[in-house]
């Protein structure tokens, strides 16, 4: 299923399933990511998926929130796009997963979690959020997890140095 195909997919879900007026009420999932890269921030996460989907009619990045590594973004800074402020469904899971595409808010580190540990103020900054997420939308702990913890996606993502175990204590 390419992009567009999805988009429309998605859309048709949202009124036929949904209704319009439960379109932000709708988060079921917070889906936890690293970018892979060691700085980053809005623009360039922009610019990668423009060129990963030269195609996608959405010009936003893929992910509902990014908390920066001091590189691109300020340390624990938590930024957005418009993808964010107006309840756009995500992009941030493969085809397999267009259910938590569309249910689920897509949460990006900046950093390579492969190659280093996630910095303290990046990971408080992620806990924090995620908390408030979890309370705002009432998602359970079992419903948050790693890009690569996800059913149906096969990625290292968020790292293998991602500290998911404690990460879940912390959130709990």
């Amino acid at each position: 299923m390419n992009r567009r195909k999805f988009i429309l997919a998605s859309s048709l879900f949202a009124v036929a399933g949904l209704g319009v007026w439960s379109w932000p009420r709708r988060w079921r999932y917070i889906v936890i990511h690293h970018s892979g890269g060691a700085s980053g921030d809005i623009a360039f996460l922009q610019r990668v998926h423009r060129e990963r989907q030269p195609h996608d009619p959405i010009h936003a990045i893929p992910y509902h929130y990014v908390i920066g590594n001091g590189h691109g973004l300020a340390m624990g800074e938590v930024a957005s796009d418009w993808r964010q402020e107006y309840d756009i469904w995500g992009g941030h899971l493969t085809l397999h997963n267009l259910t938590r595409n569309f249910l689920g808010i897509g949460v990006c580190l900046i950093g390579d979690f492969e190659k280093r540990d996630v910095p303290e103020p990046q990971y408080q900054a992620l806990v924090k959020l995620t908390r408030a997420l979890m309370t705002r939308y009432d998602i359970p702990a079992a419903n948050v997890t790693g890009h690569g913890m996800t059913p149906g996606e096969s990625t290292q993502c968020p790292g293998s140095r991602f500290p998911m175990s404690r990460f879940k204590r912390d959130i709990a």
